[in-house]
């Protein structure tokens, strides 16, 4: 058993106080096996691990060749949650969590999986995507982070080189100012090598080659111009720095050593290297072509070593769970993911002054209807970031922006938020004009009923909000917002003409009353 403390920059955790320890479990189908960790969060914040074991698993090999899981691979996965579900019930687990990354993600029949596990174990598998796998990573590394000071100096590239696809995140102040999914992975690349295993000079030149293509995309997405450091997570990485003798919880692991390991690797097969180095086959197979790929992103990036973090998703996952127990919430680094938005909006070169102002009557208007619409802290959340970014369709053209912020912002990542919040923002960002969410738009009518409850509500505030601020002058600073007698009445000091933003507000209101049944009125108030 070991002691994993909680990171000193995680809010709500260390010193917050539970009454008795809870037991938690969580659940990682990856795509060389199942993993599980069971712990217990004490009373002072801290987590006593108490079992990790994993199953190794093929799914990726399967996921990536055929586009679906097996009828065995799903009964083989099944077995193993059921022995895992026996030890949770053995501990007493009274929280857990189970997530499938990109091997599930991939495959056409991953409902089928999901229902399947369920159905014969009772663990609820949650199917996640790029940008949440970023964001758990991120939240266990970054108590690595926090412990070097050095580090926050320069830029970092955070990236994990997983089966299918390759999350990056963009680390500036110790915060992540943009991610991405880039779909090259170990498996990705092994379906490319298939045919050219003769000649080892041309496996070297096209993985170099996919790596460039990706890192052209690293550097058009994310906003940086020099990275001072490259951080790789995964278990290829954490391999090497097994292998190469790294120490700490960033251990630097040089090109020329990664070069090397790699050659090494090269010249024996799967069975052999399990053999030499105590892992499975299946682990192996990834272990060459990733050597390779890293020691081409550090020529590629003048830097001179590859930081490897020992941390992993299911430390994240485990975070996250103390997390919410701790203090009631599952939203995680919400400062993180408004700093990804305020880059996206640098980006398209939106007015940042009027997006933040938003963002801020839009929280004042949110928290003063609480009662109304029983939303919250994600919602919150998705609602700030929609108005930091509602205007970005202004870089395509300005006649029917709203629909353009709805196309870039679909086609686009922000740290934190799923597919389908980012769904929920594109279409609140499409309906702060205009005409209102109805059943004949198409994007809209394909959300699932509570996502559309969701857009209707955060849009109507939306409207009001960016109604208020028509100027993009923010003359409307910290006002007292109630609901009286039908109205949502907004009193704002007497200071300013506020005759524009009272006609703007009467054109948008429409919407906010036919959702709240509230009239939103601007009362100005001599001071």
């Amino acid at each position: 058993m070991s002691e994993l403390a909680p990171p000193p920059t995680l809010p709500g955790l260390a010193g917050a106080g539970t009454a008795a320890p809870s037991v938690l479990s969580v659940i990682d189908v990856g795509s060389s096996g199942v993993r599980m960790l069971l712990a217990e969060l004490k009373p002072d914040g801290t987590v006593r691990i108490l079992e990790d074991v994993q199953k190794p698993l093929a799914l990726g090999r399967e996921t990536f060749r055929t586009g679906t899981l097996s009828a065995a691979s799903i009964q083989k996965a099944v077995n193993m949650l059921r022995q895992y579900r026996a030890m949770m019930d053995s501990y007493g687990v009274t929280h857990t969590r189970a997530v499938a990354t990109s091997a599930v993600r991939s495959a056409l029949n991953r409902d089928t999986f999901v229902d399947r596990v369920f159905l014969a174990t009772g663990i609820e598998v949650e199917v996640i995507e790029g940008s949440q796998e970023t964001l758990l990573t991120f939240a266990a590394v970054q108590r690595a982070l926090a412990a070097r000071p050095d580090l926050i100096v320069e830029d970092s590239l955070m990236f994990e080189l997983s089966a299918g696809s390759t999350e990056w995140a963009l680390v500036r102040g110790g915060d992540v100012a943009g991610s991405l999914t880039y779909d090259l992975g170990t498996l990705r690349i092994r379906e490319l090598l298939r045919g050219e295993e003769a000649d080892r000079r041309a496996v070297t030149r096209l993985i170099q080659h996919n790596v460039r293509e990706m890192v052209n995309e690293v550097k058009r997405t994310l906003p940086f111009e020099k990275v001072g450091n490259l951080i790789a997570i995964g278990p290829e990485a954490r391999f090497a720095a097994r292998a190469l003798k790294g120490e700490g919880d960033l251990a630097a692991v040089s090109a020329k050593d990664l070069r090397t390991l790699a050659d090494q690797i090269f010249a024996m097969t799967p069975a052999e290297v399990a053999a030499s180095f105590s892992i499975t086959s299946v682990e192996a197979e990834s272990l060459a072509p990733a050597f390779i790929a890293y020691a081409e992103l550090i020529r590629l990036n003048p830097v001179d070593r590859l930081l490897v973090a020992r941390a992993g998703i299911r430390d994240g996952l485990l975070l996250q769970v103390a997390k919410s127990i701790q203090s009631g919430s599952s939203v995680f680094f919400p400062e993180q993911t408004i700093a990804a938005a305020l880059n996206l909006a640098r980006k398209y070169h939106a007015d940042e002054r009027h997006g933040l102002h938003t963002a801020a009557l839009a929280r004042n208007i949110f928290d003063a209807t609480q009662s109304q619409h029983g939303m919250g802290e994600m919602e919150r959340l998705l609602l700030e970031v929609a108005s930091i970014v509602h205007d970005i369709g202004n870089y395509v053209a300005a006649r029917g922006h709203h629909r353009h912020a709805y196309y870039l912002l679909v086609n686009s990542e922000v740290f934190g938020l799923s597919k389908m919040d980012l769904e929920i923002v594109a279409n609140v960002a499409r309906y702060h004009r205009k005409a209102g969410p109805q059943s004949d738009h198409p994007a809209y009518a394909a959300l699932p009923r509570a996502a559309r409850l969701t857009v209707n509500r955060l849009s109507a505030i939306l409207r009001v909000a960016d109604a208020l601020d028509k100027a993009h002058g923010q003359r409307i600073q910290n006002p007292r917002i109630t609901v009286e007698e039908g109205e949502l009445r907004i009193a704002a000091d007497g200071t300013e003409d506020l005759a524009l933003e009272r006609l703007t507000l009467d054109q948008k209101s429409g919407l906010f009353e036919e959702v709240f049944g509230l009239k939103p009125v601007l009362a100005e108030e001599v001071t």
